[in-house]
């Protein structure tokens, strides 16, 4: 893999920087980074031999030195050492490593840092053979109950030692010791029986000591040791009593997966919070949501949400004065998300949520229009646009049932929007609000096709006009995009003058993109036209090889390259004559203000600077406005090489990550 020793060299270097010198305020991700590459690398033997020695003579051979390095220095060497032994198992190697980790296990080795602390258990769990004396260190009960209690502030290390008690529950010795554990820790630590196989006995009644942390694996064992709903039930019912919405929650939804019985009891009483009359909601919705999220993620073919959930269930919630607007929402959401998947198996919910279509018309979400309901609404039926009077609604009103729109284009072919496509041209042409032009716009772009009598000439020459006299560049994109989509499809020859102009005289380039996409969709239509517009393009397009922004540069390169090696073009472009439209001259004059261009700005018809572009110049001119920033991807052996390079040479931390 590793084909020279200069390489070998450079890596060995860069342990003795990393092992010799003070590292002060050194973030530790290049160390570990370079760990990380080298798992990889030393499964080439050459270099997996010369790593090891150096580790044995530098840090082996003067274990008890490590201890009163830098925790980084440290850190770099325990995780080296857990990687070394990983690969290959070496006992005379091991040995000496157990002769380190011993100079770690003093009386007090609890308050090593955290890290530090995590390094070294992950190093003693890869040990195959391990030394007596870490044992009588590690497993005796104190230490266990020190580093399985739930105060103990690092997971990383709790986590950890976890890990490593599991590897050795095969020793009757260690079932002893694990059993013995004091009954809070057990409860705390449930996933280490729940792994090992190991037993515990009359779990029911010990439900007041489990968290969150156990509260999955004491459900699964439960689960498999009782016999009856019921009892499971009543465990749910007492995580309530007292307060504990979310561990109920989640118990009824770990024992629904794993109890062998019916299931029917547990499936409603986990749809019982929709049910709740006069308690406070929040606290239980608080949890609710995400839980029944999950539960429906999970469970989706398992269970018919209507045989549980009412529409009136629903709409005493959303009316409810006990619920906030935030939870009413997510209610509404979770329902969008069931239905749109289940649609077909659960129309008579649906069904029966469009029976009222007028009073939901009507219905306000504290004060304000639901989008979320009328969303639910549109999975059964498209008639709510049908029905709406888009002359009585003000903008905010009109924001939503643009949003509803949206949405139905998405899934569904929707008719009856034509009322709402003209009430968002009158809108558009007479607001003020950039926000709303911006709906509007991605509505009309999302179309998938156009009615002529609603997009006419003349209000396709207003949107035209406020492409030209619009400011703000996000709105200008968001004109581009739908007049080269509009166009696309509805093919006018003479709107490549207008995307001309905008190529040379915008200045932002996503703006001069959309132009160069347009022009690379039409082009060949225009060709076979015989168009005199081909001369103006191909003028705009020679011109802006020379633009400030490469993206714009590389793209009227690609079109150019193609045009130049087309054979009969030049021929073709020799007998066109140049266009008489004077297009963008009549919108100057119209407009009340230019935003792009000005009144001296003029479209290009002289070809000479096309004719002047070569191959070879548009090649160079392609090469480099494709070289960018970008990360590139590399093998193991480069990426290695430049952690190693970053760390002998930068000790700059921000410039040496950014070899990443």
């Amino acid at each position: 893999m590793f084909s020279t020793n200069i390489y070998i060299n450079k890596l060995l270097k860069s342990f003795d920087l990393i092992l010799k010198h003070t590292i002060d305020n050194r973030d530790d991700t290049i160390i570990l980074k370079l760990v990380d590459q080298l798992a990889n690398a030393l499964k080439d033997n050459h270099l997996y031999d010369t790593v090891t020695n150096y580790i044995r003579t530098n840090v082996l051979n003067n274990h008890l030195e490590l201890t009163d390095k830098d925790a980084e220095q440290q850190l770099f060497c325990l995780n080296l050492l857990k990687c070394i032994i990983s690969i290959k198992y070496n006992p005379s190697f091991e040995s000496q490593v157990q002769e380190l980790i011993l100079g770690y296990l003093s009386e007090d080795f609890y308050s090593i840092d955290s890290t530090i602390l995590c390094s070294l258990v992950d190093l003693i769990t890869q040990i195959q053979e391990l030394d007596e004396q870490i044992r009588l260190k590690i497993f005796n009960l104190d230490s266990v109950v020190h580093f399985l209690h739930p105060n103990n502030k690092s997971v990383y290390v709790r986590n950890s030692f976890k890990l490593l008690l599991i590897k050795h529950l095969h020793e009757p010795a260690m079932v002893k010791l694990v059993k013995s554990m004091p009954e809070p820790i057990k409860l705390h630590n449930l996933d280490i029986f729940h792994t090992s196989g190991l037993l515990l006995t009359n779990l029911e009644s010990k439900w007041e000591l489990i968290d969150l942390h156990s509260i999955k694996h004491y459900s699964y064992m439960l689960s498999y040791d009782v016999e009856s709903e019921q009892v499971l039930c009543q465990i749910a019912d007492n995580f309530e009593l007292h307060g504990h919405y979310d561990l109920a929650q989640k118990f009824l939804i770990y024992t629904y997966e794993s109890f062998k019985g019916s299931k029917d009891i547990l499936l409603k009483k986990f749809f019982a919070p929709f049910k709740r009359r006069k308690s406070q909601l929040d606290p239980i919705f608080k949890y609710y949501i995400h839980n029944l999220k999950t539960f429906i993620k999970f469970n989706l073919i398992n269970f018919n949400m209507s045989d549980h959930v009412s529409i009136s269930d629903v709409f005493y919630l959303l009316k409810s004065l006990n619920l906030k607007l935030k939870f009413k929402k997510s209610i509404l959401e979770c329902l969008i998300d069931y239905f749109e998947i289940k649609k077909n198996s659960e129309n008579n919910f649906l069904s029966d949520l469009n029976e009222g279509i007028e009073s939901i018309l009507k219905f306000k979400l504290d004060g304000e229009l639901s989008i979320e309901l009328l969303k639910l609404c549109t999975l059964e039926s498209t008639q709510i646009i049908e029905k709406v009077c888009f002359d009585k609604i003000d903008l905010g009103e009109l924001q939503i049932y643009v949003s509803l729109s949206r949405y139905m284009l998405k899934s569904m072919s929707v008719n009856g929007i034509d009322r709402l496509l003209k009430k968002c041209l009158s809108v558009l042409f007479e607001s003020e609000d950039a926000d709303i032009k911006d709906l509007i716009m991605s509505l009309f772009i999302e179309l998938k096709n156009y009615d002529i009598f609603i997009f006419n000439d003349q209000i396709m020459e207003k949107i035209l006009l406020l492409c030209l006299a619009e400011s703000e560049a996000f709105l200008r994109r968001e004109y581009l995009k739908f007049l080269t989509k509009f166009y696309s499809i509805q093919p006018n020859e003479i709107i490549s003058e207008f995307f001309c102009y905008f190529l040379l005289y915008d200045h932002d380039w996503q703006c001069q993109l959309y132009c160069i996409d347009y022009f690379d969709q039409v082009f060949d239509n225009l060709i076979r036209q015989k168009s005199g517009h081909v001369i103006q393009i191909c003028a705009s397009l020679a011109t802006c090889i020379d633009d400030a922004d490469q993206h714009v540069v590389n793209a009227c390169c690609k079109i150019l390259t193609k045009l130049k090696l087309s054979s009969d073009f030049a021929n073709l472009l020799e007998k066109l004559e140049k266009p008489q439209s004077g297009l963008v001259n009549g919108l100057k004059k119209k407009s009340k203000w230019l935003a792009i261009g000005c009144e001296e700005s003029v479209l290009l018809y002289d070809l000479d600077k096309f004719n002047k572009v070569g191959l070879p110049m548009l090649e160079e001119k392609m090469s480099i406005s494709s070289q960018s920033s970008d990360l590139y991807e590399m093998n193991a052996t480069a990426i290695l090489d430049d952690i190693i390079s970053a760390y002998q040479f930068d000790w700059d931390d921000q410039k040496a990550l950014d070899c990443y």
